[in-house]
């Protein structure tokens, strides 16, 4: 390995480390100066895959990556700021590197070509566990609006074979009557699985039937629903699956509970 590539590589090297920042942006919040230098060339479930461009004298503000994969389409002279200190590297185009994670640093590009740097994160279902927890919340929050931005303008829910609501303002008034009926529900997020592209929601649900003409019966059931997501994490197509026989019979007789001896 030459003297160049060895600096490069131990450089990147000394980045390395696996926590993050969560007061800092991460890559493609962070910019220059208020101008974006980072755009989203993909994502999916997988995926997100960034591309960073830095001119002459142009930088990336401190910020922190998750576990990545980078290579250099265009190289050239950078200065890095990090927890090992400020050094200079030559960076070579075709260069890559893998790193665990990045807590905190700021790049600059000294040189005069343009760096264009790719950035590909592989991501695990910690982000679409978080965005589940927040949907379940929705759900239990009594606020339809609020639920609906989940979806996306155009996206859908459907309840096992009923007619599926369409866009937001439909999702919004099929929650309201859940919300409204079900004064006190609460929806608890049990798991989240990967099923091909698909994420199962899976769910428990508790409410007393206490809204207009209610039964005054509790329920307690247990479902989930299949959602289809778009590259901006918003819900394309939701399909809810839950036993509908159960949830009648609980309905008008309520929730079985044990009897004492």
């Amino acid at each position: 390995m030459s003297p160049r590539k060895a600096t490069l590589t131990l450089a990147f090297l000394s980045l390395a480390a696996n926590a993050e920042s969560p007061a800092l942006p991460d890559p493609l919040e962070a910019g220059w100066q208020g101008v974006s230098v980072c755009e989203k060339l993909h994502e999916d479930l997988e995926h997100r895959i960034l591309r960073c461009t830095f001119p002459p004298g142009v930088g990336h503000e401190r910020h922190y990556h998750r576990a990545h994969f980078g290579y250099a389409v265009a190289g050239g002279r950078v200065r890095i700021n990090d927890a090992s200190g400020i050094r200079e590297v030559d960076l070579s185009t075709g260069s890559s590197y893998s790193s665990d994670g990045v807590a905190a640093h700021d790049v600059l590009n000294i040189g005069d070509s343009t760096v264009v740097y790719l950035i590909v994160e592989p991501k695990d279902m910690t982000d679409v566990t978080a965005m589940a927890t927040r949907y379940a919340a929705a759900w239990s929050g009594n606020d339809p609006v609020a639920f609906a931005s989940f979806y996306a303008e155009n996206g859908s829910l459907r309840i096992n074979d009923g007619e599926p609501s369409g866009g937001r303002e439909a999702i919004a008034q099929m929650a309201a009557g859940f919300m409204t009926n079900f004064p006190d529900m609460v929806v608890r997020l049990v798991k989240v699985t990967r099923e091909g592209d698909h994420i199962n929601f899976h769910w428990r649900w508790t409410g007393t039937n206490t809204g207009p003409d209610g039964t005054g019966n509790a329920v307690d059931l247990q479902g989930f629903e299949q959602w289809l997501l778009n590259d901006d994490g918003l819900i394309v197509e939701s399909r809810g699956h839950m036993d509908d026989a159960e949830y009648q019979r609980q309905l008008n007789a309520g929730v079985d509970t044990p009897k004492t001896p």
